[in-house]
């Protein structure tokens, strides 16, 4: 490996679109792939913009083509994944500093399947309480279900905790967005 991969995971709703177009605007010479997803974009998202949004069939035939470096069955519905041309050949093999948004069960797969990654990477987790998750989920609208919320809870509790097992830093991402792109930044630096 020739450069190296800064791994962002989150909680749900802990800012990471916030930190990750902040980091943008600091005009640093980083590589940020987009992710491919197997769910709508929506109201906010733009295809090719925000990430790569193509059907479940699509995204099922590029795994069984080895394409992607990592994927998960994000929430127990949709597909989410990067590429491996996108981090590897696109990123890394051209000496860059990568930045690539991943969920905690793409990165333990990762783990899993792809050791030779260890020392190439660099994970930070944006953590916030599950309280104040449910406040920034309520805020959607008519768009969230009971089933929904509960869900994205008890998923954020189990990654807050492999967090501290598997992460080497863990930013409060209650923090302004200006203190957590600071804390990012200084790890990056």
């Amino acid at each position: 490996m020739k450069g190296h991969i800064y791994f962002i995971m989150w909680v749900s709703w802990a800012g990471k679109w916030t930190l990750i177009d902040n980091i943008k605007n600091q005009n640093l010479n980083l590589h940020i792939p987009l992710s491919y997803k197997s769910r709508p974009a929506r109201d906010n998202e733009t295809h090719w913009v925000d990430s790569y949004f193509i059907s479940k069939d699509s995204f099922i035939d590029a795994v069984e083509a080895g394409e992607f470096l990592e994927y998960a069955v994000v929430h127990n519905s949709d597909y989410y994944g990067t590429k491996f041309e996108d981090v590897i050949e696109n990123g890394i093999d051209q000496w860059k500093v990568v930045m690539k948004e991943l969920d905690m069960n793409g990165f333990e797969k990762l783990l899993l399947e792809k050791p030779e990654f260890t020392g190439n990477y660099t994970t930070i987790f944006l953590d916030i309480p599950s309280s104040i998750l449910q406040d920034r989920l309520e805020t959607r609208g008519d768009r969230i279900t009971w089933e929904y919320l509960k869900n994205r809870i008890a998923s954020s509790i189990v990654e807050s905790k492999k967090a501290q097992e598997l992460c080497h830093h863990i930013i409060d991402a209650t923090q302004s967005p200006e203190d957590v792109l600071h804390e990012v930044l200084s790890l990056i630096k």
